[in-house]
C-alpha cells in the first residue's frame, strides 16, 4: 500500500482471495511501514474524460506484445516510478515500489532493462526473491494517458558492478530484466495526477545538492525590514542582495535559513513564507521567539538587524495545495498563520472558493489581523481561545460533513493538528483531502538524556536533552532516511526492539507506534531504547 502524496508506504503480507469481479479480501498476517526514501510526491483525483486514443473506449481492454513500442520506450525513459512483483516458491509473492530520477531505468535494447538498486531498508525482500526465483513483473504508470504498462520477464542480479557515475548511490548493485512479454491496459476510470516534487534521496539529486552546497549555491538575502507583529513575533522582509527577482515558490513553501546556535555551531531552521507567491521582489517570514527552544529563533530575534545579510536554501514545499480543490478550508493556530497567509494570497488572486479559521489565545495575539481582513473579508473567522466571551473554534461542526473536492489545510499547535485529523477520520474524510504542517516539537521540562543501542552495529549512543535521536545518529555517522524533521513524513520511522518510546510524531498510527518510532522528534520514556539500526 502506498500513498504518493505523503510518501507513506505500508507493506501488508497475507493471503488474498477473490470474492467478486471487482473485490478481493486479504487476510492480513503482517503489516509494517516500509522505506519511503525514493517516492515522488503526487496527488490524484478521479476525473471524467475520454479513454486514451490508442485504447478502445470500452475499457478495460488490453493490447499485448513482446518488443517495446516507441511510445513504451519513451514512457520507460521518462519514468520516475514503477512497481515490481517478485515471488518465492515457499513464501508467496511480493509487490514493491521503485523510484528514481527520470531515466534511472536504463534500456539496454527493446527487450532488456537495467535498474540500479539504491540503499533501502536492508530487508532485501525483492532481491531475495530474485535470488531464489528469477521471474518478475514490472508495472509502469502512464500518468498522462491513464494507462498501465505491465512487463513480464526474467531477472539477474548484478553484484559489485562497475558504477563510475555513482548511479547506484554507492551500492554497486544493479538488476537486469529480460522482457518476455508486455501488456498495456487502460484504467477503467480516468485519474488526474499532480506532481509536487522528487524524492530528495535519489542519488542524482543528492549529488547535485552536494555540488550546489560545495559551490555555495545558496540564496544571499538582505534583511530589508524587521517589524514587531505581536508579542514575541517578528516579521522579516528579505530581498536578494544582487537586486534580482527571487526564485518562485508556491503557497505552503518555507525557507531553510542558516542560524548560529548558542554553543557557536551553525544549523538550519525552517520558516514558512507568508508573502504573496506572485511577488518575487521580496520574501517575508515571521519568527516566534522560543525562549525554551534550541536557539535558532532567538538568534534571528536578538542577533539579526535591518541591513544584515543571511543565507538560505531555495524555497522548499512540504505543505502544497491541491490544484483540484473546489473549496479550501484554512485552519490556523498561533504562528501557524504563516503558511496559511501565502495560501490566502493565492486563493484570493485566483478568485477561488475558501474560508479561513484562525485561533489564538487572545485578540492581541492575532498576528497579521488587518492583512487577513483586507484579503479575506468576511470569509475570515477569528477565535480567541482564552477569552470567555469569544466564540470557540468548533472543529466538530466545521468538519461534520465530508465533501468531494473540499480540501482542509491546518497549521498550528500539535493538539490542533491532531484534533483536525482525528475528527476528520471519524467523520469519514478521505486522508488525501486533509493537509497539515507543524513546526516540530519543543523540548519539555522533564526531558532527560537517555541511551540508544543500535542492534545491527552493536553501538551505544547517548542522546542529550537538547538533541533528537536523529541528530545524535547523524552526528555519529549513522545513515538514517529523513526529510521533514517534524514527525510528519514517517521517513525516519525506525523499528524499536526494546524499551518504550515517548511518541511525539503526527504520522504513525497505533499499530505502527507499537513496533516503531519517528526518531526525528520522539524520545524514550526510560533510560534505554534498542533500535533496529
Amino acid at each position: 500500500m502506498i500513498e504518493l502524496g505523503s510518501r507513506r508506504r505500508l507493506r501488508v503480507n497475507g493471503r488474498a482471495k477473490k470474492v467478486s469481479a471487482k473485490r478481493y479480501i486479504i487476510d492480513v498476517e503482517r503489516a509494517y511501514p516500509n522505506c519511503p526514501k525514493y517516492i515522488q510526491r503526487r496527488d490524484w483525483k478521479i476525473s471524467t474524460g475520454e479513454a486514451p486514443s490508442n485504447i478502445s473506449p470500452n475499457a478495460p481492454i488490453s493490447i499485448k506484445g513482446k518488443t517495446l513500442t516507441e511510445a513504451q520506450t519513451k514512457l520507460i525513459a521518462e519514468a520516475d516510478t514503477f512497481f515490481v512483483a517478485s515471488a518465492h516458491l515457499d513464501h508467496g509473492v511480493d509487490a514493491s515500489h521503485r523510484g528514481g530520477h527520470p531515466g534511472f531505468v536504463q534500456q539496454l535494447n527493446t527487450r532488456q532493462l537495467r535498474i540500479p538498486d539504491f540503499v533501502g531498508n536492508s530487508m532485501f525482500n525483492t532481491l531475495g526473491n530474485f535470488a531464489s526465483y528469477p521471474y518478475a513483473g514490472l508495472v509502469f504508470i502512464d500518468f498522462e494517458r491513464g494507462c498501465l504498462l505491465q512487463l513480464s520477464g526474467r531477472t539477474e542480479i548484478l553484484w559489485n558492478h562497475a558504477d563510475p557515475k555513482q548511479e547506484t548511490g554507492g551500492t554497486q548493485r544493479y538488476w537486469q530484466f529480460d522482457i518476455s512479454s508486455w501488456q498495456e491496459s487502460a484504467l477503467p476510470f480516468q485519474i488526474t495526477w499532480e506532481f509536487h516534487d522528487a524524492s530528495p534521496f535519489i542519488p542524482e539529486i543528492v549529488s547535485a545538492q552536494a555540488h550546489n552546497s560545495s559551490t555555495n549555491n545558496l540564496l544571499s538575502l538582505k534583511v530589508e525590514r524587521i517589524r514587531q507583529e505581536a508579542e514575541q513575533i517578528k516579521s522579516f522582509r528579505l530581498r536578494a542582495t544582487n537586486g534580482e527577482p527571487l526564485p518562485a515558490f508556491k503557497p505552503g513553501a518555507h525557507l531553510q535559513i542558516k542560524v548560529q546556535l548558542p554553543d557557536g555551531h551553525h544549523a538550519e531552521r525552517h520558516y514558512s513564507l507568508l508573502s504573496n507567491p506572485n511577488n518575487r521582489d521580496f520574501y517575508e517570514i515571521a519568527v516566534l521567539a522560543e525562549t525554551n527552544g534550541r536557539g535558532g529563533s532567538l538568534y534571528l530575534h536578538e542577533q539579526i538587524h535591518e541591513g544584515d545579510t543571511i543565507e538560505s536554501r531555495m524555497p522548499k514545499n512540504d505543505f502544497p495545495m491541491a490544484s483540484s480543490a473546489t473549496h479550501s478550508i484554512l485552519i490556523a493556530g498561533g504562528i501557524g498563520i504563516t503558511p496559511t497567509l501565502s495560501m490566502l494570497h493565492k486563493l484570493v488572486a485566483a478568485e477561488q472558493s475558501f474560508e479561513m479559521h484562525y485561533s489564538a489565545r487572545s485578540d492581541s495575539a492575532f498576528t497579521f489581523h488587518d492583512r487577513i481582513k483586507q484579503l479575506a473579508g468576511n470569509k475570515a473567522h477569528f477565535y480567541a481561545s482564552q477569552d470567555p466571551h469569544s466564540q470557540r473554534l468548533d472543529l466538530e461542526h466545521l468538519l461534520s460533513t465530508p465533501k468531494s473536492g473540499v480540501h482542509v489545510y491546518v497549521c498550528g499547535p500539535r493538539r490542533m493538528i491532531s484534533a483536525v485529523r482525528d475528527i476528520a477520520a471519524a467523520q469519514g474524510w478521505p486522508t488525501a483531502q486533509i493537509h497539515f504542517e507543524s513546526f516540530g516539537t519543543q523540548p519539555l521540562a522533564n526531558d532527560r538524556p537517555f541511551r540508544i543501542h543500535l542492534a545491527k552495529s552493536n553501538r551505544t549512543l547517548t542522546v542529550p536533552t537538547e538533541h533528537s535521536i536523529l541528530d545524535t545518529l547523524l552526528d555519529a555517522g549513522v545513515d538514517v532516511p529523513h526529510s521533514c524533521k517534524r514527525g510528519e513524513c514517517s521517513m525516519c520511522n525506525t523499528q524499536v526492539l526494546e524499551g518504550e518510546p515517548d511518541h511525539r510524531d503526527l504520522c504513525l498510527n497505533a499499530e505502527e507506534r507499537a513496533i516503531s518510532m519517528c526518531v526525528c522528534v520522539s524520545r524514550a520514556r526510560g533510560k534505554m531504547l534498542k533500535l533496529d539500526l
